[in-house]
This record gives structure tokens, sequence and C-alpha cells, in this order.
């Protein structure tokens, strides 16, 4: 039944020409879920710790490929490209930038301060260098999954 709602929904968004049926997977979905509520419920009655510093990183590495992918695609059929559908490159190259950027706040405080001052702009944010977080990088292949198959929904 769930299921079959959250189809309609990305069919239904599809046929009204936005690209954005990766960022609409259930797995997705849940990914930021899990970020929302770890970053603006847990964290603040817990304080920072290693459960939620690892749910944080762990529905942001599923979540922000897809994300990303999805706005790349409105902003081009804002402009009216020609496809602003999910390709395959697009997706590849969102997951690797997602990576890139992901390790770099997590090995450098330069990068992380940067990642900091960016995000600030729309809530405050902390970043805590931990080598261990790279533990979650796998959770890329998550995302990866969620855009092939939107890719495979897509026909391509």
């Amino acid at each position: 039944m769930l299921a079959g709602t959250y189809e309609r929904l990305r069919r239904a968004l599809r046929a009204g020409g936005l690209p954005i049926g990766e960022a609409m997977h259930p797995v997705a979905l849940l990914g930021l879920a899990v970020m929302v509520v770890n970053d603006w419920i847990l964290k603040p009655r817990l304080g920072p710790s290693a459960l939620t510093g690892k749910l944080s990183d762990l529905g942001g590495l599923i979540a922000a490929p897809v994300v990303l992918t999805a706005a790349i695609g409105l902003v081009l059929r804002l402009f009216r490209a020609k496809d602003p559908y999910l390709t395959h490159r697009r997706l590849v190259l969102a997951v690797l930038a997602t990576g890139a950027v992901f390790a770099a706040i997590k090995l450098s405080a330069t990068a992380a301060g940067w990642f900091i001052a960016v995000i600030s702009v729309v809530r405050p944010a902390e970043v805590y260098l931990d080598l261990t977080d790279l533990l979650c990088l796998p959770m890329l292949g998550i995302a990866y999954w969620i855009g092939r198959d939107e890719l495979r929904r897509l026909g391509r």
C-alpha cells in the first residue's frame, strides 16, 4: 500500500515535468528523515555522541547524492534544458562529489570550516573531525542503488 502511494507520487511528479524521482525514493526520504530527526531532535536533547554523529553521516550519505542530482535536474528544467532527468553520468558524479566533500570535511579542519560557513547560512552547524566517520562511506552505494532504480524507471 505505502509503496504504491510512493510510486504514484513519483509518477505524478514526473508527469508534471519535475525531474526529482530519485529524491522521492522511499529510501532517500528515510535517509532525510533520519538526518532531520537526529539533527533537530536527538542532538539537541542527547548532545553530540558517537550515535548521533553516525546517524547524521549515514542519513546524509544516502540522501545527499540523490538530492543533489534532483536539484541539478530542477535547475536544468528551469533553464529549459533538453533533458533535465537523471543520467548515469550525473549520478556517478554526484556520488563521487558527495564522497569527496564528506571525506574532506572529516579529514581537514579547513574544509570543515568552509562547510560550516556554507551550512550555517541555513542553520547553525558543527563538524567533528573523526576518522571513524569514513566508515560510513559505503552508504554511498545505497545512494547509487537509488539512482540506478530511478534510471531503470526512466528506461535508461
